[in-house]
């Protein structure tokens, strides 16, 4: 399934809904040669700009994730020479530095420093994106750049979008089924696409009893932000967004990661699952609830970052299915246990060799009505002894 946030995307400026001032603004300022700082909410078009921006210019461009790479090293290994080399196949280059919300301010890491040197004197088009340009750690970065806002998108442009988008995939819809996608996005059209593409699978969109839903709505949500980005940012703490229990988020994690990771990628998922648990057993043994801190961090951001690709496809979230299978595990043994009892009194031996030794030989002979009558077993237990 093509994902409709990347068949949609916007393919010059012009498309880009919201930000029609601030794409005004970057272009009257093109001339002053200065990298450009983008800084908005996410899903809001800060490097859907860029992009469409350097297509625009016949530019050649080169984009970095700043998550990828946090150290100095790492930063002057992927950025040196590309803003320093001419391009080989356009009239000139614009550099995308997508995410520097990632980087560390402090000098063990050096990759905000290192920024900051290579675009004292760009020789290309430069922009770099973040959330919050106010942060300390950007206060030298925001004297070298020119800062262009983008708004969280308004209610109503979010709507009118995914109209266009219900009529070119003939999807049936009512404005109160929009009203609630949007709704939910916060602001961000991205989300508000991939809801559309979720709810709209039987061509029909569906937002029925949502008062019902909106717990796992939100929690739907916040799954969707973590499986699918790769970046620090948009994830970190995701799941204030969402009522549910800590325990919760987890189980639904452990039952959806296999949806969207696998190979080195599941393994890394799964390892900042399981000491995310450890930390969790920490705080029900000795109650050191600043433990929180880096649960939080380890099941989503630390998730988030733990693989290479997104997957492309857009699998249905489903609720855990551990909890229905430790009950189930939980009758099976009761059933066994209550038999083993029932056997120990009858010869006379312990309830625990019962269980580990006498139960295993007897099960076929436990089914003769005779035996069943000697040891007075009800119809359940009959009846899980047949199956």
């Amino acid at each position: 399934m093509n994902p409709w946030t990347k068949k949609y995307i916007p393919k010059f400026t012009r498309e880009i809904i919201g930000q029609e001032a601030s794409i005004i603004k970057i272009k009257q300022s093109l001339n002053l040669k200065k990298p450009f700082l983008i800084h908005g909410p996410t899903g809001t078009g800060k490097t859907t700009a860029a992009i469409a921006l350097s297509k625009e210019l016949g530019l050649e461009i080169f984009e970095v994730n700043a998550s990828d790479t946090r150290n100095k090293e790492g930063i002057q290994n992927l950025l040196g020479s590309s803003m320093q080399q001419q391009s080989l196949f356009s009239k000139g280059k614009l550099i995308l530095v997508d995410d520097i919300d990632a980087l560390s301010g402090t000098k063990d890491r050096g990759g905000l420093g290192a920024i900051e040197e290579l675009i004292t004197k760009p020789k290309h088009l430069t922009f770099l994106t973040c959330i919050d340009p106010w942060e300390d750690k950007f206060s030298k970065l925001r004297k070298k750049c020119i800062l262009i806002e983008f708004q969280s998108l308004k209610r109503d442009s979010i709507i009118n979008h995914l109209k266009k988008i219900c009529e070119e995939e003939k999807v049936n819809y009512t404005e109160k089924d929009l009203q609630e996608i949007a709704k939910l996005s916060k602001g961000d059209l991205r989300a508000a696409i991939n809801d559309l593409q979720a709810f709209s699978i039987t061509k029909t969109i569906s937002t029925e009893d949502k008062s019902e839903r909106d717990k796992e709505e939100d929690l739907i949500f916040c799954l969707r932000k973590i499986l699918k980005s790769k970046k620090w940012n948009e994830t970190i703490n995701i799941f204030d967004k969402t009522n549910e229990d800590l325990n919760e988020c987890m189980l639904w994690l452990d039952e959806n990661l296999p949806k969207e990771y696998s190979s080195e990628d599941l393994k890394k998922a799964y390892e900042k699952l399981s000491r995310a648990d450890v930390f969790q057993g920490r705080i029900r043994r000795w109650q050191y609830w600043r433990y929180l801190v880096y649960i939080n961090i380890l099941i989503t951001s630390g998730i988030a970052i733990s693989k290479k690709e997104t997957n492309p496809e857009t699998p249905e979230y489903t609720r855990t299915s551990r909890i229905l299978k430790l009950w189930m595990a939980k009758v099976r043994n009761a059933k066994k246990k209550s038999i083993s009892e029932k056997i120990a009194t009858v010869t006379h031996t312990s309830k625990h060799r019962a269980l580990k030794d006498t139960y295993p030989y007897l099960r076929k002979i436990l089914q003769n009505p005779e035996v069943i009558k000697e040891l007075e077993l009800d119809e359940e237990e009959i009846e899980w002894l047949r199956k």
